[in-house]
């Protein structure tokens, strides 16, 4: 009897022991806290080694790991991340399940909020400005720039040294890679 109690009690640990090896931790596990909103309400969780003010609004599932600076009023909501030495200032909105990493600098100072979001990503030594809006599957990276009132939808890519800006509206799934 004690063979089939001790059977089963390890048949009922062996799920949860599975589980608990394979849980996501937010930024892999590093040290840090979990951040207070403004309002009061729970935030996302923010690396020792991140800066992240006050004035800061981060959802209960999004993190900012690493080196990576959000500042001046930025939200970052959804289960978006931001990393590396990436730095994520003003009225900005990074949603969903975007990505901001690497060296990658996005910032908006007034005019409408720039809105990354969906599963787009911006990163490596990226430069993002204005009332952008990054959406879907689109990617800025390398030493690309999108400034102004651009608009990438898609799985558009915008790399190497181009520059995306004023007005246009990019929905095609093109590659913008200047060398």
């Amino acid at each position: 009897m004690k063979f089939i109690k001790a059977v089963g009690l390890v048949l009922f640990m062996a799920p949860l022991l599975s589980f608990a090896e394979n849980k996501n931790y937010p930024c892999s596990g590093a040290s840090g806290s979990y951040h207070v909103n403004s309002d009061e309400s729970a935030g996302g969780f923010v690396a020792s080694t991140a800066t992240v003010d006050p004035s800061v609004t981060i959802a209960s599932e999004a993190s900012i790991c690493e080196r990576a600076t959000v500042i001046e009023g930025a939200i970052i909501s959804g289960r978006a991340v931001i990393s590396g030495k990436a730095t994520v200032r003003g009225l900005v909105e990074v949603s969903d399940e975007a990505k901001v990493y690497g060296e990658a600098y996005v910032i908006n100072n007034n005019g409408s909020p720039l809105l990354i979001d969906g599963q787009a990503q911006v990163f490596g030594q990226a430069f993002v400005q204005g009332s952008v809006i990054i959406t879907d599957a689109s990617e800025v990276y390398g030493w690309g720039k999108v400034l102004d009132y651009a608009q990438l939808f898609g799985e558009t890519q915008v790399c190497g040294n181009s520059v995306v800006n004023g007005f246009l509206v990019l929905q095609d799934d093109s590659t913008y890679c200047n060398q």
